[in-house]
Order: C-alpha cells, then structure tokens, then sequence
C-alpha cells in the first residue's frame, strides 16, 4: 500500500506540477503540494502512455488533470514513478512525447488506482503549443458544463472559468459508495460535480433499511458539506451506475478560499443552499418511518 497524505494542512493540496514545498511522507513518496499552483489545472481524461527504462514497454494509464506544466495520471498499479522520463499524451489526431519528471504518488481515495504528479521538463515551442490548446479547450468546455449544465450555474461565468481550473477527473464503478451516513473520513469530504451516470443518496433508518432521498445525474452536486462544517454526512452516496466526475478535494477548497476568497465564499454559499434542499426532501422521504 502507497503512503497516504499524513497530514492535511501540509498534503495534497496543489499542481503536481512544482517540486518546490514538496514533503517527503516515506519510502519515497511525496505528498501532492497542489497548494502553491501557479498554473491553472483542469481535470480531463486522455490516454497516455509512460516510458521508462524499467518497462519493457510503455505502460498505460490516463490522466486526472493536466497543466502546461504537468499532469496527473492514473495507473492500475504503483509504480517506480523516479524512473519515469517520459510520456506520451494519445490524442485524437496526433500524439505528443513529453519528457517529464515524477514527483509524487499516492493512491486514489477509492484505493482501486494509483495516482502520480509528473512535471513536465523543458517542452519545445511545439510541446507546450499542444499542452496549451488542450488547458485552454479543456477548461473552456468545462466552464461552459459549469455555467450552462450544472447545478453551479447559479455562480456565473467568471466564476464557472475559475472552477474549470481547479478540477480533477475521477471515475467511480457502480455499487461504489462514495461516502457513508454519519462518516467523515479522509479522502471523502469533496465537492462532486457529475460528468456522467446516476448517483443515489440514501439514508439509513433505524439502523434496517436504506430510503433513497435523491438520484443525481448530469450536472448535480453532492458531498463537500463537510469542508463547511466539521460533521458527518447525513446521507450516504452510492453509484447507481458507472460514474464520470469532477472532483474538487479538501486541500484544493483550502487554495480556492486563499487565492480566490470570492469564489470560495459563493461555491460555500451554493453548497449550503443545494445541502439546505436535500434536507427538506430527506425530511419528506423519511417523515413516515421516523
């Protein structure tokens, strides 16, 4: 097992992308120093292939969000990420070698992938003409999903633009629970943005059965109440279905908050109020068996 980020006000919290502040948390691990950003960072999914001189050939993995200055990448498995010297990003019409250096590795909340920070080293005028059309489309659709098709709409464009920055890709099996009533555990306090698939909210009642208070689709929200307020989650959320989603975790709510207190202060007052909603509904559902 990888070592997880031991503590939180130091952990994951920035762009993979810069060494500077990393910590060392053991056996060569580092944690994901995402709180001192300098690059926007927005969360997409491409095929890509690592080289190394350790691999008999490229191994695959896809990215979890991607910078002009690096990526994030998901592997079925850890890896020697030290060894790392390049990657190639498989687009949909040409492909880019980018030789990068790795920086820090971690498994994902859900402990089925492995995530790794790599920094991408001197990229040619070509190389970061690429990179730079993909940040710039990427983060360009998802401020339109976020301002046109989701329940953040309500913030407007200029803050949709900025959300598109600092997001993560995540993918979640169904029957997966992606929170538990009355937990709060380490990895499943984020904001949850859906891309794709159904998402069921569901309380347990008098510790016997589960009452579904909510199915969630395309452009609902859930989760992330507990970065607002220290408590457990009072209903628990399950993966109806495969799920695509845009995650924004603890550490990078820390930064948004920091770097931009305004939207900080609007994403906490949309969270509480679509929280607010979902507890009438919870009250409406569960009325008869309490």
């Amino acid at each position: 097992m990888l070592a997880r980020d031991r503590s939180r006000s130091a952990g994951e919290a920035e762009d993979p992308m810069r060494r500077d502040g990393r910590e060392e948390i053991g056996d060569g691990q580092f944690e994901d120093p995402r709180d001192m950003r300098c690059d926007p960072r927005v969360g997409t999914d491409i095929p890509v292939e690592i080289h190394s001189h350790e691999f008999a050939g490229p191994l695959a993995a896809r990215t979890r969000d991607l910078s002009v200055s690096g990526a994030c990448i998901a592997t079925a498995s850890p890896f020697d990420f030290k060894s790392v010297r390049q990657i190639t990003l498989l687009l949909p019409t040409t492909s880019v070698r980018v030789a990068v250096e790795g920086c820090w590795q971690r498994e994902e909340p859900s402990g089925e992938l492995v995530l790794t920070g790599l920094q991408f080293e001197d990229p040619s005028a070509q190389e970061l003409d690429v990179l730079w059309d993909l940040v710039l489309d990427s983060g360009k659709q998802l401020a339109r999903f976020f301002y046109e098709h989701s329940a953040l709409g309500e913030l407007g464009l200029e803050d949709a633009l900025g959300l598109a920055q600092v997001t993560r890709y995540r993918e979640v099996h169904a029957g997966q629970t992606l929170y538990r009533q009355g937990a709060r555990n380490e990895g499943e306090d984020s904001i949850c943005i859906i891309l794709r698939g159904t998402v069921v909210l569901q309380v347990r009642v008098r510790d016997a059965r589960d009452v579904e208070v909510a199915r969630l689709h395309s452009g609902d929200v859930f989760g992330g109440l507990t970065l607002l307020a220290r408590v457990g989650y009072s209903e628990s959320a399950v993966a109806q279905s495969d799920v695509s989603l845009l995650e924004i975790d603890e550490p990078t709510f820390r930064y948004i908050r920091s770097a931009k207190p305004w939207l900080g202060y609007r994403l906490g007052n949309a969270l509480l109020r679509i929280a607010v909603e979902r507890f009438h509904a919870l009250m409406g559902e569960t009325r008869d068996t309490l």
